[in-house]
């Protein structure tokens, strides 16, 4: 069975220096979250401590994904870096402004 039906969400991840590039597509849910949350994980332990997430292709985020980012983002300042929301599909944003969260998390 291939993995994309596993987990409907595929991360792509690039890597320079101390910063990092991960391109999103499919579902953030609870079955997902923990995909993202490990790979962030292993970032941090690479000494990563600026993240970019792409989001043009996220067709779907719930409150599980949302705390991921939060946390993220949290763990990343905490270190002295940064978290970038980057083209965050329609859904995404939409759910960024309901939550509030727009004022608090960087996007671009």
């Amino acid at each position: 069975m291939p993995s994309e039906l596993e987990h409907p969400l595929s991360i792509e991840v690039h890597t320079e220096g101390d910063e990092a590039t991960l391109t999103l597509k499919g579902e953030l849910d609870p079955h997902t979250a923990p995909l993202l949350s490990a790979e962030l994980e292993d970032l941090a332990a690479e000494g990563v401590t600026s993240v970019v997430l792409v989001l043009a292709d996220l067709g779907f985020i719930d409150s599980s994904g949302l705390r991921v980012v939060i946390a993220a983002d949290r763990d990343l300042t905490e270190r002295g870096g940064r978290l970038v929301l980057r083209s965050p599909s329609e859904t995404v944003s939409r759910l960024l402004d309901i939550t509030g969260l727009l004022d608090h998390l960087t996007t671009d």
